[in-house]
């Protein structure tokens, strides 16, 4: 029996400091992170409590080059809000019902991201009938507008495809007209 003698493979030293930079980094930064990721939530809280999106859209800066940039940074949560207040900023230019319409706190428009994501996912997979009309029952229950379903779909949970663009479509039939219909494939690139 030949016994080999293995080196444990060290990372070069160039990537040990900066793991140990990123990290010291970090450290500095957990108060500043977490003070501005609970000033977000309390925003969004205060601004739905009330129906205030402009409100909510001030966040937008907020987030993308202000202080609240370090919760962006370290707090995963952050880049999903941000991305349905870009979806409530485009409906509000729009004058288009709020993503946020049934949303009391920042807690229920989560949830809300979250099981339209996992509704989405059904339609993808389609991994049994009762599993696709279970989608179908609760989308339809909480419309979407075209933007907002097209920026769901751009989360990098979902690999979207013409299926999935058209499935989301026939849901949203009664709820888009055909320019909202016409622009979402646009917006996918299958127009």
């Amino acid at each position: 029996m030949i016994i080999r003698e293995t080196k444990r493979m060290q990372p070069p030293s160039e990537l040990c400091q900066e793991t140990a930079a990123y990290f010291q980094q970090l450290e500095q930064d957990r108060d500043a992170a977490q003070d501005a990721y609970k000033h977000i939530l309390r925003t969004m809280d205060t601004a739905l409590a009330a129906n205030n999106y402009a409100l909510l859209e001030e966040l937008i800066p907020y987030i993308e080059s202000g202080d609240g940039q370090l919760a962006f940074q370290y707090i995963g949560k952050t880049q999903r809000f941000l991305r349905m207040l870009h979806i409530i900023a485009l409906e509000n230019k729009y004058r288009l019902p709020s993503f946020c319409a049934d949303c009391d706190n920042a807690s229920d428009m989560w949830d809300k991201y979250m099981l339209t994501l996992f509704a989405f996912r059904r339609l993808i997979f389609q991994l049994s009938d009762r599993s696709t009309e279970e989608a179908v029952v609760y989308l339809r229950s909480r419309p979407l507008s075209h933007f907002a379903a097209y920026m769901l779909t751009q989360d990098g949970r979902l690999i979207p495809d013409r299926k999935l663009y058209e499935n989301i479509a026939a849901v949203y039939a009664q709820e888009w007209n055909p320019a909202d219909t016409q622009q979402f494939f646009a917006l996918a690139g299958l127009s």
